[in-house]
Formats: structure tokens, C-alpha cells, sequence
């Protein structure tokens, strides 16, 4: 077998895709010519390289920092998203509740009537209980 026909067949033979007549044929000429064998461990480093990346994940530290900066990339803007929930349907317990939030405001705006305040017993000033009574004068 030419080296250039066992080179075409080399993707076949590491995929185990050929005939089991070709595939002996493929592998006798590997084991006695070293540039095509050194070829097919090349391409066979090369599918395991190949398989090995895309089986690996980030960690997940990078795959939350990869998320975050993609929804940031993709966020629509605050006027966008305001605009957006103006536009909404209102149901109707809205209009009620529209209704009741005046209301409550009105509620509470109403003047209280005043508490009373508890009534302190009177200081007695300038008294001496050693003085004598004032009995002389009339109360009246």
C-alpha cells in the first residue's frame, strides 16, 4: 500500500470506520513504515486533544462570571424597560388599588384629636414646716 492511499485512510482507520479487510491492510503498513505511523499518532493525539477540550468545562466560578457579563451584554436599557412596563396591560384590581391608595393617603392626613397629657401634682415652693401656721388670715 502507498504511503499517500494509507494517509487518506488514516481518519477512517483511527475511527474505526473501515472494512476489516482495509483496516488490517492500513495496520500492517503502519507497522512497517515509521512516517505513517508517526502520522497516525499525531492525528489520534490530535482527536484525543480534540475530545478532551470539548469535554472539559469551566469551573464554576468562571461560568457564573461568563453569564453575568453575557446578561449584562444582552440586557435591554432602563428606558427600554420602563417603557416596556408602561405598556403593559393593566388588570383590573389595579384600577381599585389606584383607588385605595388616595384613599389611605386621605386616612392618614386626618387630624388626631390630641391625647392628654398626665397631670403633674402641683410643687409646693417657699414652705417651711417649722414656720408657724398662718391661722390670722381668712381663707375666704
Amino acid at each position: 500500500m502507498p504511503c499517500e492511499h494509507c494517509e487518506s485512510l488514516l481518519l477512517e482507520h483511527a475511527h474505526g470506520e473501515l472494512a476489516p479487510a482495509e483496516h488490517a491492510e492500513v495496520s500492517r503498513h503502519l507497522a512497517a513504515c515509521p512516517t505513517c505511523a508517526l502520522a497516525s499518532c499525531r492525528l489520534r493525539a490530535d482527536l484525543e486533544g480534540l475530545l478532551q477540550a470539548t469535554s472539559e468545562a469551566p469551573p464554576p466560578a468562571v461560568r457564573a462570571r461568563l453569564r453575568a457579563a453575557v446578561e449584562r451584554s444582552f440586557r435591554p436599557s432602563w428606558t427600554r424597560r420602563t417603557r416596556a412596563a408602561l405598556a403593559r396591560p393593566v388588570p383590573a384590581y389595579a384600577a381599585l388599588a389606584a383607588l385605595l391608595v388616595p384613599a389611605a393617603l386621605w386616612l392618614l392626613t386626618l387630624p388626631r384629636a390630641p391625647t392628654a397629657a398626665p397631670i403633674a401634682a402641683p410643687r409646693l415652693g417657699g414652705y417651711d414646716a417649722a414656720a408657724p401656721l398662718l391661722m390670722h388670715r381668712s381663707v375666704f
